[in-house]
Order: structure tokens, then C-alpha cells, then sequence
């Protein structure tokens, strides 16, 4: 909860400056590309977050990532003011809550796409233009394999489901037998 409710925080004044800068969209990429490069490396998520290192030690790994990354100066320096506060364990957090806030800014939904195997761009495509009609909004898809839906898809946007998979067909088919 309290997690939660700093990462709202930060994630809002930081997106407030993306909004009066016009950079809300590349701002949500570039601290999407930072979030994926930090949860591929477990080093760099220990010195970021683990407080035996000095806050100069941290200040020189963000400093280096952020140019890395080519990071505009605003989520740079949020990055920088984390570090001297010791709350980078908040930074994923705080691009999920940004990554979210952009979004609405932007009218896209994220759908969860779970199928039995993976679906190609076609059909990937194919079935965010359906949800884009059905939702009236872009839709960016978040794709999931589950091998135990056997076959077919189950899309979430938002509380809606859609389950068009073979293992609820045949529950329901099983359910009709019994009467």
C-alpha cells in the first residue's frame, strides 16, 4: 500500500512534466527501456536498491545508465533524486504507474492476450484492431503463452474477458452433459 501510493507520487509529478513538455509518449518508452534494462540485470538492481553502496557510488551507475539510455534530463534527475533518498526499489513501480497515466493520456488500453502457443504478428495484429473496434481505443497488447488453454485465446482489457479458449469450451460443454 504504501509502495503503491509513493510510486503514485512520483510517477505523477513526473508525468505533470512530461505533459507540459510534450514528451509523454517517449518519456513512457524510455522509462520502459530503463525498468527492462535494470530487471534483466540483478547487479544493477542491487547497487541500485542496496544501501551499503554510497549514494556517490549510485549516483555514477544512474548517471551512466541515463546516458546509456539517452534519458532526458526530468527522468534522469528522478533517477538521481531516488538514489539520494534510497528509493529506487520504487522505480519499477513508478514506470508501471507512469506507463499507466500515459496511456490514459494517450485513450490506449492494454488488453492481456493469453494463448496456447505463440501468435504472429498477423494474428497479434488482427486481434488488437478487433479489440480496438469492440473498446472504441487503441489497444496495445500484452501477449502470454499458457499451454493449458489447449487452443484458441482469452483477452482481458481492462475487467473484461474475453474467452474464446478451447479449455472453457470444453468446461462448458462438460457442465451441459451433467444436466
Amino acid at each position: 500500500m504504501i509502495m503503491g501510493s509513493i510510486a503514485r507520487r512520483y510517477a505523477k509529478a513526473l508525468f505533470g512534466l512530461a505533459v507540459d513538455a510534450g514528451r509523454v509518449e517517449a518519456w513512457a518508452t524510455s522509462l520502459l527501456s530503463l525498468q527492462q534494462v535494470i530487471d534483466g540485470s540483478p547487479d544493477l538492481q542491487d547497487v541500485l536498491s542496496n544501501p551499503v553502496y554510497s549514494k556517490e557510488q549510485r549516483r555514477a551507475i544512474v548517471e551512466k545508465l541515463g546516458a546509456a539510455l539517452s534519458l532526458d534530463a526530468e527522468p534522469r534527475n528522478l533517477l538521481f533524486l531516488l538514489g539520494d533518498r534510497n528509493r529506487l526499489a520504487y522505480l519499477s513501480a513508478i514506470v508501471t504507474t507512469f506507463g499507466d497515466f500515459a496511456d490514459q493520456h494517450l485513450g490506449r488500453l492494454r488488453a492481456k492476450v493469453t494463448s496456447a502457443v505463440k501468435l504472429d504478428e498477423a494474428a497479434a495484429q488482427a486481434m488488437a484492431e478487433k479489440l480496438s473496434q469492440a473498446t472504441k481505443a487503441k489497444v496495445l497488447l500484452d501477449r502470454e503463452v499458457d499451454p493449458a488453454i489447449l487452443g484458441g485465446v482469452v483477452a482481458q482489457v481492462g475487467s473484461l474477458v474475453y474467452d474464446g479458449s478451447v479449455r472453457s469450451q470444453l468446461e462448458d460443454l462438460r457442465q451441459q452433459l451433467k444436466r
